[in-house]
């Protein structure tokens, strides 16, 4: 097949019909037969000469720009049914693969043997970019309306409505049908429309932006706020966009923010308790007139005031902790008793609750510290801690009383019956008895009953001055130097026992009647020395220490200790004595039991058979 392009110029019999663009001309059956310069310089000549146009090249849908199938081209409908078709439009790619637009037209040419059909062809690439942008740009437009909340007019000088846009039709007062082409006076209500109008004027004379807040003036939306936005619209010179935003919920939310700043600021003020913002740093930003009351200071030398600065010293610690743990968000709050210092310098007691205040990044901006002035409770408790103690030290002295005159009825009892009674038989004998050897008998068993009451009766004349002299003098006695004293007394024993002795005095101090430590240590260590095990290297170690406020004496031996099961009712009994073989009355342990116990101490024992014995003397406490 040969192309004829002499037969699209012949006579231009098509260019007056389809106008001055590229054209091409087909025979029956769709072969190209001839194109003009323009369809060259717009389809691939070389790629498509002596093929069907309609198979030759791929053609894309303007709509999806997907392939669309031959047979559905318009200029092969032509072909088919010989309808005219006009102005379609398809895309085809260039040899560097860039997508055009081209416009189709196509007719049959029924008086001409040698050409049946004629297509015209024009490229639409710029005029389909550009719908295609002003499409995108549309589409754009109305997902940014459909996205906002606001309602925009378009609204004259003079107050008219020209357009609108919204995403939200039932957030206008009317039907569009209703405001469009209305001026806003006959709509809205005077008392709006008179600052609506000279905003409208205003912007567009000064071009500025003008904002007004207004409540909702129709009951069909009763109970709503709006802020109206007038800005000029700069391609024209007699229009403004006015923007309504409805800010019921920021209104809401204002409304709830000065209600409770008010009921704060009531609660603030008017608080019984002393309340303080403070900083991070412990500044106070602002306090209470009863804060001022309980600390003694001015709201003037409050405002500068550091809280750190008059914490008392030993509170400063654990408040700085649980503050730290309010930083980290460990705690919402925390509440400890501590003290601060008043403006006069006394220390006042406060109960003080602290929580934190967080800003809208979540971080800590102030604290609000609670104050609560617990001076006089805490007073209150320390009156009824000492009147505890003294009804507590009261207790034990009467327990104490109660057990002596038991040991003393016991005493006379035991210790004094049979003397007294031995002393009454032998006198009624000595009656009848006149042989000489026996009167001598006689007598010498008289004087030894009368000496062993005499001597009862001497001691419990010096056990009866320990426990009624309760004021006997107290001074300051150091104990290494009473210790050396009561140690010389006993240095002959301690040598020839070979005894290895040690001290540790961590009080060396204690306020306490001489004459009754001397003896306290005297009688323990004259035990320790007295019952040791032999052919074994006796040791003693004497120890003073705090404990619990109080100072602790321990005398501790590796002799041969005491069975406490058996004997540890009686150790402190007067006259027992549990160890046969040993110089021994029974009688130290029960003196320094008195002397101890009349000043409030006790005393207590640690021991096992042949496993030593500890003595732990516990004076009376804050002595």
């Amino acid at each position: 097949m040969e192309f004829h392009n002499q037969a699209l110029d012949k006579q231009n019999i098509f260019l007056e019909t389809l106008g001055f663009e590229g054209l091409v001309a087909l025979d029956y059956e769709g072969h190209i037969l001839a194109l003009n310069n323009q369809a060259k310089s717009l389809l691939p000549f070389d790629k498509i000469a002596h093929k069907k146009l309609h198979e030759a090249l791929i053609f894309y849908s303007k709509e999806d720009q997907h392939p669309i199938h031959p047979n559905e081209l318009s200029f092969y409908k032509t072909l088919e049914t010989g309808t005219v078709q006009l102005d379609i439009i398809y895309g085809i790619t260039t040899e560097d693969n860039t997508l055009i637009w081209l416009s189709f037209s196509s007719k049959l040419i029924p008086d001409r043997p040698d050409i049946h059909m004629l297509i015209s062809i024009q490229d639409v690439s710029t005029l389909v970019n550009e719908n295609k942008k002003l499409l995108d740009s549309k589409q754009e437009l109305q997902l940014l309306i459909t996205s906002l909340d606001d309602i925009v007019f378009e609204v004259t000088k003079e107050g008219v409505f020209k357009n609108y846009w919204t995403s939200e039709p039932d957030l206008l007062f009317y039907e569009p049908e209703e405001f469009l082409n209305k001026n806003i006076v006959d709509l809205f209500p005077s008392e709006m429309t008179e600052k609506t109008l000279p905003l409208i004027n205003k912007a567009l004379t000064y071009n500025k932006v003008y904002h007004m807040e207004f409540p909702s003036p129709f009951d069909t939306h009763k109970g709503r706020w709006f802020k109206l936005k007038i800005k000029p619209i700069h391609s024209t010179k007699d229009r403004v966009a006015v923007v309504v935003s409805d800010i019921s919920q920021k209104i809401k939310s204002l409304e709830k923010i000065r209600y409770n700043q008010h009921k704060f600021n009531q609660a603030f003020h008017f608080s019984g308790l002393g309340i303080s913002l403070t900083d991070t740093q412990g500044y106070c930003l602002d306090a209470n007139n009863m804060l001022s009351k309980i600390l003694g200071f001015s709201q003037e030398e409050l405002s500068c005031t550091n809280f750190f600065d008059y914490i008392h010293p030993d509170d400063i610690n654990n408040d700085y902790l649980q503050r730290q743990r309010l930083l980290k968000g460990e705690m919402d709050s925390f509440t400890l008793e501590k003290r601060y210092r008043h403006q006069l310098g006394h220390y006042v007691w406060c109960s003080v609750t602290t929580s934190v205040v967080h800003n809208q990044s979540n971080e800590v901006s102030f604290f609000i510290v609670q104050l609560q002035d617990i001076s006089e409770c805490k007073k209150n408790l320390e009156i009824l801690e000492r009147q505890k103690k003294e009804i507590e030290i009261v207790k034990i002295d009467l327990e104490t009383k109660v057990r002596q005159l038991e040991e003393f009825n016991h005493i006379v009892a035991h210790n004094l019956r049979e003397p007294v009674s031995n002393i009454h038989m032998l006198i009624d004998e000595l009656k009848d008895e006149n042989r000489k050897e026996v009167n001598k008998e006689y007598f010498r068993l008289l004087k030894s009953s009368n000496n062993s009451l005499t001597d009862t009766l001497q001691e419990l004349s010096e056990i009866l001055e320990i426990s009624q002299n309760r004021n006997i003098e107290k001074v300051n006695c150091h104990f290494p130097t009473i210790f050396k004293k009561v140690y010389d007394q006993f240095l002959a024993e301690i040598y020839s026992k070979k005894v290895i002795l040690t001290t540790d005095f961590e009080i060396e101090y204690l306020q306490y009647p001489r004459i009754y430590l001397e003896s306290i240590i005297y009688n323990l260590l004259s035990n320790a020395l007295k019952y040791t095990v032999p052919r074994v290297q006796p040791q003693i170690h004497i120890r003073t220490y705090q404990q619990n406020n109080s100072t602790l004496l321990s005398i501790q031996d590796n002799g041969i200790g005491i069975d406490l099961p058996k004997f540890k009712s009686q150790i402190f009994m007067f006259r027992k004595v549990f160890h046969r073989g040993f110089d021994s009355k029974g009688l130290g342990l029960f003196i320094t039991r008195y002397q101890i116990e009349s000043l409030g101490g006790k005393i207590d024992v640690i021991s096992k058979p042949n496993n030593g014995t500890t003595f732990l003397v516990n004076f009376l406490e804050n002595n």
